[in-house]
């Protein structure tokens, strides 16, 4: 019996702990910045320094002095000025399983996107939520946005 509830306690700590970690999956990296920049993760505000692991799900944020370039896994570079905020929603950039996604919530500030081999090799699987919509890929691209609330 003890046995038992042993194996059953174990398997669900290594199930759980198996979630956690895909959840956290790293994504991409701080490739430089300046200012203050900061990373929302799992509810908490950590700071962000170079070569600081950007994983799935994190909020990148700037401050008023703030600028920040993310070096995301497939090459992507992602570029934001002062007062931006970004959101990790969706990535997947698995060339060897045809998998491909990216999907980030632009929420405020001003952007600079500059496509790697995810909008290369799929195009139609980049998508970005902005305030006012949303911006979807039809070949390689490079754009640039600014948001400010009104």
């Amino acid at each position: 019996m003890k046995k038992t509830l042993i194996l059953h306690c174990l398997f669900l700590l290594a199930v759980t702990a198996g979630n956690a970690m895909a959840e956290e999956r790293q994504i991409g990296k701080v490739k430089a910045l300046r200012g203050l920049v900061s990373i929302i993760r799992d509810g908490r505000t950590i700071p962000a320094f170079p070569n600081k692991a950007v994983l799935l799900s994190d909020v990148i944020i700037t401050g008023s002095d703030g600028a920040v370039g993310i070096l995301l896994d497939d090459n992507t570079l992602l570029s934001m000025g002062p007062i931006s905020r970004i959101s990790m929603n969706k990535f997947d950039f698995s060339p060897a399983t045809n998998q491909y996604a990216m999907r980030l919530g632009m929420q405020q500030g001003s952007f600079v996107y500059r496509s790697g081999l995810l909008g290369k090799l799929a195009p139609h699987a980049v998508t970005m939520d902005t305030p006012v919509g949303t911006i979807s890929m039809l070949k390689d691209s490079n754009f640039m946005a600014k948001f400010s609330e009104e």
